[in-house]
């Protein structure tokens, strides 16, 4: 009996289970695909270009249109199956159409777009030599290519702003972006100086007399201080009779009481200052420079509550300092902000705060904007100043006797000349590759060893350095050869090297560097079965071997 109830059991719950599942899955099931099948289908897409039109055929005849976004399209029933639609702004929307029994609706998706065909038909008119292409996405045009100068980037924005659209700028101007700025700064300067003048004393036991035209030396004679005026009173000397620094020339008779000063003096000043910075920048940055240094300059705080003043400090730059701004405008002009500047340290104006003297600035600075094509030098600046200063102190009668008057009077005549220009040469620059990097300054030093150091006195060596042939060979395809010393690769006297970079076309400096390296490990290769790895640097190149600090005769 139990065995048969066991059984009859599982077949129950069999039973039960077949039946809950085909409830589950039947009834489901045909819910699932009657909605499936009553599904609307997807709506069709019209489109059109923004500012045109379209007609669209309902299958019925209808009696009533609308869209959701009518700013976008407008909606116009022509006849019972016709509806035109008019594209105002670019966007999307949706189309309904009702039957007129408005048991049956129609749906589709309006979609109006931007006319890029009529853009890039516009754009090769108005820029054809640029290679520009439109696309578009969403409601925003987008411009990408290479526009051959700035003032082509800022025609095209002006042309895309009045169109009245959205759009993104993704152009570039053709051509190297990078600009090597060299500023020569040259001034000269001449002062001629002439002057004659005399002072001089005498004193005695009932007088004296002193004579101080031009205050050569000053001379301070009379009574002591409080004395009361009368036939005793005494003359002294107020403060000790020094020599000044305009004095050339000066004397005195002891037993008579008479000292003399002279002051004769023709003098003569040059000066002349060369500076040459060299600067690279990126089209569009801002670049500076600056070698000099920084002088303290003493700022005294007042402090607060009664207490003492604070002395702070202060720097200030000096030195040779420029600073610009390139613009590539393309097919290799180039428009510059330069501000270059030459400053030096001067007694001359010189002030004195609570002992502590604080010296004055001499500078030579210019700002401009200018537009020049690469490789070409601006004189953008300069300068003629003459100043003649004439000075003639005498006393009236006595200073124009024939023979006398030059020791009644004081003369000085003073002539200034200075000439200073500023030019500035930019270039459209690239990267040199490995093989073409020149030799640095002082590369051909040697340390001298204790007999040229300490009894000769020579700061070098008197061997020059060694270098492999390879570097000679550079050195002398650069006409540096027959230079000795430490030196310096640059020569004010000579033309500024021209740009060796293209500005109208983009070369392939890849295949370039390859084809420099190649033909360099080439001539090394030659070069090294024929010669030592190390020889000097004359000898190399068979040159006459000479001493540092030497020239050729």
């Amino acid at each position: 009996m139990k065995f048969f109830s066991q059984i009859t059991r599982c077949l129950g719950l069999k039973v039960g289970c077949i039946l809950l599942i085909s409830v589950i899955i039947n009834i489901p099931g045909y819910a699932v695909e009657a909605d499936l099948e009553n599904t609307p289908p997807k709506p069709e897409l019209i489109t059109f270009i923004v500012g045109e039109s379209t007609i669209v055929k309902a299958p019925w005849p209808t009696i009533r249109v609308a869209v959701t976004d009518p700013t976008i399209v407008n909606v116009q029933v022509l006849t019972p199956e016709q509806v035109l639609l008019q594209g105002s702004k670019v966007g999307s929307t949706d189309l309904i159409v009702w039957s007129e029994d408005e048991r049956e609706v129609r749906q589709w998706k309006v979609q109006v777009k931007l006319d890029t065909a009529r853009f890039q038909k516009k754009l090769e008119g108005l820029f054809p030599d640029s290679t520009l292409e439109v696309s578009e996405s969403g409601e925003t045009l987008i411009v990408t290519g290479l526009l051959r100068s700035t003032e082509q980037a800022v025609q095209l924005h002006d042309f895309l702003d009045k169109s009245g659209i959205t759009y993104v700028d993704m152009t570039s101007v053709a051509g190297v972006q990078q600009v090597l700025l060299e500023v020569r700064i040259a001034e000269v300067s001449r002062q001629a100086l002439r002057a004659l003048g005399i002072n001089a004393f005498h004193t005695d036991d009932d007088f004296f007399v002193s004579s101080g035209i031009g205050s050569i030396t000053p001379i301070s004679i009379g009574p002591q201080d409080g004395q009361v005026a009368g036939d005793t009173t005494s003359f002294v000397f107020n403060k000790d009779v020094e020599v000044g620094p305009l004095v050339t020339i000066f004397g005195g008779f002891p037993r008579a009481d008479f000292e003399i000063f002279f002051r004769a003096l023709a003098e003569n000043q040059s000066l002349r200052i060369l500076a040459n910075p060299t600067l690279v920048a990126i089209s569009g940055e801002e670049a500076s420079f600056l070698a000099g240094g920084e002088f303290p300059i003493p700022v005294i705080q007042s402090g607060g509550g009664g207490a003492g003043n604070a002395i702070t400090i202060e720097y200030k730059e000096y030195g040779v300092r420029v600073s610009f701004r390139p613009v590539v405008l393309g097919d290799g002009a180039i428009r510059l902000q330069v501000a270059p500047e030459v400053s030096e340290l001067s007694a001359v104006g010189a002030v004195v705060i609570q002992g502590i003297e604080i010296p004055a600035l001499v500078v030579r600075k210019a700002e401009t904007t200018l537009e020049l094509k690469s490789g070409q030098t601006f004189a953008m600046a300069g300068l003629i100043h003459n100043k003649v200063e004439a000075i003639n102190s005498r006393i009236p009668g006595l200073g124009d006797l024939p023979i006398l008057g030059p020791l009644f009077r004081s003369v000085r005549y003073q002539k200034n000349e200075t000439e200073l220009v500023l030019l500035v040469t930019a270039s459209l620059v690239e990267p040199m590759s490995l093989a073409t990097v020149p030799p640095l300054p002082g590369f051909l030093h040697t340390e001298p060893n204790d007999w040229e150091l300490y009894l000769e006195g020579r700061i070098e060596g008197k061997k020059p350095a060694k270098i492999d042939p390879d570097n000679a060979r550079l050195l002398k395809q650069m006409g540096l050869d027959r230079l000795m010393g430490p030196g310096a690769w640059d020569s004010y006297d000579k033309p500024i090297s021209l740009s060796q970079a293209d500005p109208a076309t983009s070369s392939d400096t890849e295949d370039a560097d390859i084809q420099i390296l190649q033909k360099y490990l080439e001539e090394n290769n030659l070069q090294n079965q024929q010669k030592n790895t190390n020889v000097d640097l004359n000898s190399a190149e068979d040159t006459e071997s000479t001493q540092p600090f030497e020239e050729k005769k």
